[in-house]
């Protein structure tokens, strides 16, 4: 506790260790050295800033209770970020970094050996650091704007300082702070702003918490309404469409759009509606357009904003959505089975297609500078339901993740009336209705055969094979009556099949019965016809057999009791005599029903797997890579 050394106004600070702080009523910057307090400057108004975060902020990271102490604000060519000061439980520090509503927490890394150099950093080179490898995604120049409350250290009145950020594949990231000699090494990792767990944040009630900015267009006049406030670098008038830059003192008009040609937005611009749990307004909207072969394809694509969870993006095509956010790890360069792919968080991504998308048309805010006629090359590598896509420009590479989500949800989501587009044709990302169900069916068939084959294992081991008539006879081709009925025999037991087995000594020869199994008691005939034959010889390629000496049939469930077999023999007139023997037996197993089973329960399977190839051609056919392998 102590009194400002400039206005008077009592100071007292919240963390022990801070060093340096500001006071709230004169904006003197004051350095503290024991118990005394010694001003060392005075810091201008900060620029606006419509974060929720404030000092007096609370949250959790990585299950460590903290405290907003503080900030520092830089400046670059996009507008202006926070480094807010973090004092954990344990009396130790990190930093909140919070840039246009995307935030992430670091820790002063200590480095045993020497850091690289101011110079000696480009873009595209990897560095280890506690066992992680990063990969230098950017270079900025930042200006230092000012400070605010408790900080670790002395820290005011900088001008240009220089960070080199690193983004590794698991979502760490590192920055070197070029701000001291030697710099200085911040090693954390990207947060969503749930998982922060914060309170105490800005009201409603705050200064500008929530609220919209507004001007008129410079060019028709119409008011201009902006909702997400300095994040905002462009905006294209609703009515116009001209592109301004709200920042800009002048409101300079960036471009007209005499000369393009408007695209209505499917969802309207101003439309709320609740993705992730969270409410999210559409602000922005753009048409893109790819030429292939000579044919021009468009799509379009909408800005989302929510104060607290930041931006969020939707794309239309053909009535295909995707609902997209940007990435905070680093893809990595991949293959699969041959093919140029990508690898994010552990899944890979097949190369889909790569092409020139030209912007054409945009209305309301974007939190980027974009014009008409601007092109980046776009490559879309797709693990359906998601796609993951790098758009390059010669300043920068940008990667972003979009999941496939139906229409439908998101007409529920915005309230929007009627129903919406019907998709056409099969997309890059769409998730095959058959992919889930052709594991489950071939899993099921699985489980299926394998009964069944213990179900048969278990019918061929019970299976009685119980004997019940046996003769043998001589046929006579032209005798005056050839047809004759056995002995009465019995069937016992159940129920049960029979097995009728008749052999025959034929040579280059046939022979065929005309039987009936008729009950005694009953009269009830069971008919059907068998034959055997057998042939033989040699040609030019050997010696060939066709037929067998030996036929068995089975007839299905025959009731026990008193039977005989009537018997039509019949062969050639021709022919010598022919022996045979006819042999009955109860309850035999029969594979070829099992079989036949079997091949029903592929029946599913089968189709549905030939369903899920055909979808998955038609998605390959409107790939730049088709289904080949490089």
């Amino acid at each position: 506790m102590g009194a400002c050394p400039n206005c008077g106004a009592p100071i007292e600070f919240q963390w022990s260790s801070a060093v340096q702080t500001v006071c709230a009523h004169c904006r003197s910057v004051l350095v503290r050295h024991d118990v005394d307090l010694r001003k060392v400057g005075e810091v201008a108004d900060l620029p606006f800033d419509s974060s929720p975060i404030q000092i007096g902020t609370t949250g959790r990271f990585e299950g460590d209770a903290f405290t907003v102490t503080g900030r520092i604000v830089y400046e670059y060519g996009e507008g202006t970020w926070n480094e807010w000061h973090l004092a954990f439980a344990d009396n130790t520090s990190g930093w909140l970094s919070d840039a246009q509503a995307e935030y992430a927490v670091s820790r002063l890394a200590e480095k045993a050996e020497p850091l690289p150099a101011e110079g000696a950093v480009t873009t595209g080179q990897r560095f280890s650091f506690k066992g992680l490898t990063f990969t230098v995604t950017t270079r900025t120049n930042a200006r230092y704007r000012g400070v605010d409350g408790e900080l670790p250290f002395e820290y005011w009145d900088k001008d240009t300082v220089l960070f080199t950020d690193l983004k590794a594949a698991d979502g760490h990231f590192a920055t070197l702070d070029y701000s001291e000699s030697p710099p200085l090494l911040f090693i954390g990792s990207f947060v969503e702003f749930d998982e922060l767990a914060l309170s105490n944040l800005k009201t409603a009630e705050s200064p500008h918490a929530g609220k919209t900015a507004g001007f008129n267009c410079r060019n028709c006049g119409a008011a201009i309404e902006l909702r997400a406030l300095e994040m905002t670098k462009t905006v294209a008038c609703t009515s116009c469409a001209a592109i301004q830059d709200p920042n800009d003192a002048n409101l300079v008009i960036l471009q007209t759009s005499k000369a393009l040609e408007r695209v209505k937005p499917t969802i309207p611009l101003g439309s709320r509606g609740t993705l992730h749990g969270h409410e999210f307004e559409v602000i922005g909207f753009s048409y893109r357009t790819i030429t292939v072969e000579g044919d021009e394809y468009g799509w379009k694509e909408y800005v989302l904003f929510n104060r607290r969870q930041g931006f969020r993006y939707l794309s239309e095509y053909e009535g295909h959505w995707n609902d997209i956010r940007t990435v905070r790890a680093l893809p990595q360069a991949a293959r699969s089975g041959g093919r140029l792919a990508a690898s994010y968080l552990g899944r890979t991504y097949r190369i889909f297609q790569t092409a020139h998308a030209t912007v054409r048309f945009v209305l309301g805010e974007f939190p980027w500078q974009v014009r008409s006629g601007d092109v980046a090359t776009v490559s879309d590598y797709i693990a359906p339901p998601l796609m993951l896509s790098a758009e390059k420009t010669p300043d920068e590479t940008t990667w972003s993740i979009g999941e496939y989500t139906d229409g439908r949800q998101l007409w529920q989501a915005f309230r929007l009336p009627g129903a919406p587009p019907k998709p056409a044709g099969v997309f890059a990302n769409q998730p095959s209705p058959y992919g889930g169900r052709t594991a489950s069916y071939w899993g099921l068939f699985v489980v299926l055969a394998l009964v069944l084959f213990f179900v048969g294992a278990l019918r061929t081991i019970a299976a009685a094979r119980q004997s019940v008539f046996s003769g043998s006879y001589l046929y006579r081709p032209g005798s005056a009556e050839s047809s004759f009925v056995t002995p009465v025999f019995s069937i016992p037991g159940r129920a049960s099949n029979v097995e009728v087995q008749t052999t025959a000594d034929v040579q280059n020869n046939w022979i065929g019965f005309d039987y009936a199994l008729i009950n005694v008691d009953t009269g009830d005939a069971f008919d059907f016809s068998r034959e055997v034959s057998y042939y033989s010889g040699t040609d030019s390629d050997g010696r060939w057999t066709e037929g067998s000496t030996a036929d068995s049939t089975v007839l299905p469930t025959i009731a026990p009791g008193r039977y005989y077999l009537r018997v039509e023999p019949e062969t050639d007139a021709t022919s010598p005599p022919v022996s045979y023997k006819i042999a009955l037996r109860r309850d035999v197993p029969s594979p070829e029903y099992y079989l036949m089973a079997l091949g029903v329960l592929l029946i599913p399977p089968i189709v549905v797997t030939l369903r899920s190839a055909a979808f998955e051609s038609k998605r390959w056919q409107e790939s730049d890579f088709g289904g080949d392998e490089e």
